[in-house]
Formats: C-alpha cells, sequence, structure tokens
C-alpha cells in the first residue's frame, strides 16, 4: 500500500506535537444530529398523477349515488376527497374490531383488494329503512352487527363492486370478485404491514354526514395498469337507462309535495302583537275579490279561490302560474 506521508513529513508532524504546535484533543466541530426521516412514510397525494382513477371516482359517485337513491328513495350525496398512500399497517390500525371489512378480486389483476364499510353508516341506512333520516343514535362502540345489519351490508357491499365495475371500465375491464368480509382486521392480510395500499374514501350525505366507505388498493395490484391510471381518459358519458327512468318516474309519480294556499299577508307591532286576544281582527291587506296563491315546495304554482268542499276548507284552481 503506498504511503500517504512521506518520512520528513512524519517527523515535523512528531516534532509540532512535542513542540505544542499541533494539538491532538482540539475543539470538536459543531456535531449535527441526523434525524432519520422515511421519504415514503409520509402520505402522498395521487391527484396530478392519475387523472384517470379521478374520473374513474367520479364515475362510482354518480352511479352509486343514482343506486342509493333508488333503493332509499332519498336523495344521498356521494363526494370522493382526495385518496392517499399508506402503509397497510397504518390503514389497518385506524379500523379496530369489530369493524366491516370486505375482500374482493379486480380479476385479471393479480392481488386481493379490501372494502371498508364505517357501522355509522350502516347504522344510519337502517335508520332511514325504518322511516328515519339518518340520525339515529348509533349503538355502543364495539357491538355486534345483527342479522338485519349483517344482510343490509352484504347488499350494499355487492352494490359497491357493481358500480366500481362499471366505474373502471374506461380504464381497464375487469371482474370485481366478492371474496368474503372480516369482523376483525388481522383476519385480512392483503398484503404485508410494510406494503404500499392507496386508500379511496368516498363520504355519503344526506343533509348531514351519514358514513363513509373507504376502498384499499395495493399498489402491487395496480401495477399492470398504472400506465392506464396515469394517462388522461375521456369522461365517461352518462348512459341514459329507459328503465331507470321509467323507475324514476314511478317514485316521483308517488313523492310527496307540500301544497301552502296564500290567504294573505300583514305586518302587526311588536306592542300590538303583544296585546292580541281572542276576537281580534287582522287586516291581510288583500281583496276578498283578488285570487289566492298556491304554492308547490315553496314555489308559486297555482291562483284560484278558497271555499268550503263538504266538511273541509278547499281551494278551486282557476289558473296555473307559468314560469318567467
Amino acid at each position: 500500500m503506498e504511503k500517504i506521508l512521506t518520512q520528513e513529513e512524519i517527523s515535523a508532524l512528531v516534532k509540532g506535537i512535542e513542540d505544542g504546535k499541533v494539538g491532538v484533543n482540539g475543539d470538536k466541530a459543531n456535531e449535527s444530529v441526523a434525524v432519520p426521516y422515511d421519504f415514503f412514510s409520509q402520505s402522498r397525494g395521487f391527484q396530478a398523477e392519475m387523472p384517470a382513477l379521478i374520473l374513474a371516482n367520479e364515475n362510482f359517485c354518480r352511479s352509486f349515488r343514482q343506486s342509493l337513491s333508488l333503493v332509499l328513495r332519498k336523495g344521498i350525496q356521494v363526494t370522493a376527497p382526495p385518496g392517499q398512500t399508506v402503509k397497510y399497517e397504518d390503514f389497518i390500525q385506524n379500523h379496530p374490531a369489530p369493524a366491516s371489512l370486505h375482500l374482493f378480486r379486480m380479476d385479471p389483476l393479480r392481488g386481493q383488494a379490501v372494502l371498508v364499510v364505517e357501522p355509522k353508516l350502516i347504522f344510519s341506512f337502517v335508520d332511514i329503512f325504518l322511516g328515519g333520516t339518518g340520525k339515529g343514535t348509533p349503538p355502543a362502540e364495539g357491538r355486534e352487527f345483527t342479522a338485519v345489519e349483517a344482510r343490509l351490508i352484504h347488499k350494499v357491499v355487492a352494490q359497491i363492486l357493481k358500480d366500481l365495475e362499471k366505474a373502471w371500465n374506461p380504464i381497464q375491464p375487469l371482474t370485481f370478485h366478492y371474496l368474503r368480509g372480516e369482523k376483525n382486521p388481522q383476519m385480512a392480510p392483503i398484503v404485508g404491514p410494510n406494503d404500499w395500499v392507496l386508500t379511496l374514501p368516498f363520504h355519503l350525505e344526506m343533509e348531514q354526514p351519514l358514513g363513509a366507505v373507504t376502498v384499499c388498493l395495493p399498489w402491487a395490484l395496480l401495477e399492470p395498469v398504472k400506465g392506464k391510471l396515469c394517462g388522461v381518459q375521456k369522461k365517461e358519458s352518462p348512459e341514459i337507462d329507459p328503465r331507470w327512468v321509467e323507475r324514476l318516474a314511478d317514485r316521483l309519480k308517488s313523492s310527496e309535495l307540500e301544497v301552502v294556499v296564500e290567504f294573505g299577508k300583514g305586518q302587526v307591532k311588536t306592542q300590538d302583537l303583544l296585546g292580541l286576544k281572542v276576537g281580534d281582527v287582522l287586516p291581510l291587506g288583500k281583496d276578498l275579490a283578488e285570487p289566492l296563491l298556491a304554492k308547490v315546495q315553496g314555489v308559486p304554482k297555482f291562483q284560484g279561490k278558497g271555499g268550503i268542499y263538504g266538511t273541509n276548507k278547499a281551494f278551486q284552481i282557476e289558473g296555473k302560474i307559468t314560469d318567467p
């Protein structure tokens, strides 16, 4: 091995140490502590990288919204917030048992994916089916699903997979196969704990949040279609299904609307209002010959006059109000 210092340089260095000109325990340089950083531990957005997947999510929201509205006979809003890339272990920890996890395949892609349905969403659906508004008080945390709730979950999951298959078709024709359901997240090891997965949440609302469903897709499963996901796909044109239109028309015909006949309006001072008693008369500033106005869901639709029909007060339509 070639010498780095010559004999003369070594002698000069030793002499410098003996004379005190060369320090051997000098001040240490400022040390910086290196902090470990995992560049992949942070959630990474994919919106700019996978425009085709965003369109697929939009298609799913539209299809699933229509499906739920027909089944529940209520207007349900479905939205897709940004997805995230996380480790599967972190995803599982966010869904403690008892959970509602459902494993499925996306043939011909290799591997499995998982769908998570929030218990809160199931309880909201049950409340709607029973005539409520989805605001029912959820059961105690950790309670097992009843037989009725389990059947409802199965129907909802089947519809989700059907609508997902339709939404993904413009990207890659796939067949979604349901495998099984699990209550314990530890029994759904679709990939290793440290493997990366893409999570796609979908939030459901009806005047207030009802809950969410989340699709979890391993990146390894998506690898064969990664190029198509990153490509720009044409937005799917909404297909008009005559059967769906007919069913929707039937539902609309049986819907109940509020009709209010406005007899008149007036103003009164607070002092006079506090002094009102039985027998007092309130002038409404409306001539008796002037037609009354009937509003449907708050929108003026008819003009007519009031009267008696049998033993009930009634309103006779004399004309329609056309939109301006």
